[in-house]
């Protein structure tokens, strides 16, 4: 029979019970003038297109890149991409592949 010992542990009992034994609230802290307000000024509009819509006005897209259209439950836009799309020292594309352009 594996008979196991459980250790007292006072500080779990008061952990659950910090409305009978914690501090009491000290008095707090005061908000300067230049915190007052709004100290990070009013938010700025987005003036950039998100990636979808870019994706969709740029038409043809750009070199080596292959759209393989909305994919998904979330209908998220996919696609691929050959070595013209690389910018190293010498693209290669996969094995079995052949690029397009």
């Amino acid at each position: 029979m594996d008979g196991t010992h459980q250790e007292e542990n006072p500080s779990a009992h008061r952990s659950f019970h910090p409305d009978k034994y914690a501090p009491a609230k000290g008095p707090g802290r005061t908000v300067s003038k230049e915190e007052a307000g709004n100290p990070h000024g009013n938010p700025s509009k987005s003036r950039g297109a998100r990636g979808e819509e870019r994706s969709k006005d740029s038409g043809s897209g750009d070199k080596g890149m292959h759209d393989l259209g909305p994919r998904g439950r979330s209908q998220r836009p996919s696609g691929t991409k050959d070595a013209s799309a690389s910018t190293g020292v010498d693209p290669q594309d996969p094995p079995g592949t052949r690029s397009a352009g």
